[in-house]
């Protein structure tokens, strides 16, 4: 009886410790502005769980000198292969503008469903991803990891050459209408506060709204 019990306890929490491992991939995950040859690029990954199973939604904003500002997006499914975590697209496509803050127009859908991003885990506790969606950078670390609800407006708000205001962007946004978000993210508690203005410095800040509005 002794043996069956402890046998049963280690099941259970072998199972409890793989539900506790998916579940706790689930977030928004950003990079830093990442400079490139002729401009800076920022990813986001927003991760969920449907059914048991894990999904993620994967944003870029590319800046070049010569071409404006583009967005990736790869919409997919996650897989693991051993201690692997695959980020499988499954569509992709790039929108494009020449001025920030006009609405990005669709350039382009591509096949992608042979590509993988592999996300890892560093020593340091930081998640790095294999490389950026357009492969530009290798080895993306995203340093940022937000408490997140699928579907909630969320964006990163930055400071970069090319804009004539700090750039307000991320996920969910279809306007803003000249609303103000509803909360800050804190990173060194790690949790949404309520939003008592935006801050100032260097670095990224991120924001969570109510909902969006059309322009």
């Amino acid at each position: 009886m002794h043996k069956f019990l402890k046998l049963s306890f280690l099941i259970l929490t072998f199972f409890l410790t793989i539900q506790n491992q998916a579940k706790s991939l689930d977030g928004l995950y950003f990079s830093e502005r990442l400079p490139t040859e002729n401009g800076y690029l920022i990813l986001g990954i927003e991760i969920f769980t449907e059914k048991g199973k894990s999904f993620y939604n994967a944003q870029e904003l590319r800046f070049q000198n010569s071409r404006g500002f583009e967005e990736v997006l790869f919409v997919g499914k996650i897989t693991e292969e051993g201690n692997e975590i695959l980020l499988v697209p499954e569509a992709c496509q790039i929108r494009a503008t020449e001025t920030w803050g006009k609405k990005m127009a669709l350039l382009r859908r591509f096949d992608c469903d042979h590509i993988e991003l592999r996300l890892d885990l560093l020593p340091s506790g930081k998640f790095v991803l294999s490389e950026s969606l357009l492969g530009t950078k290798k080895e993306v670390v995203l340093p940022f990891v937000l408490d997140h609800s699928v579907g909630n407006p969320v964006a990163v708000r930055f400071e970069a050459g090319g804009m004539t205001t700090e750039g307000i962007w991320g996920f969910h946004l279809n306007g803003l209408g000249g609303k103000n978000p509803g909360w800050t993210w804190n990173p060194s508690k790690r949790t949404w506060e309520p939003f008592q203005g935006y801050k100032t410095g260097e670095g990224l800040e991120f924001y969570r709204w109510k909902r969006t509005f059309s322009n």
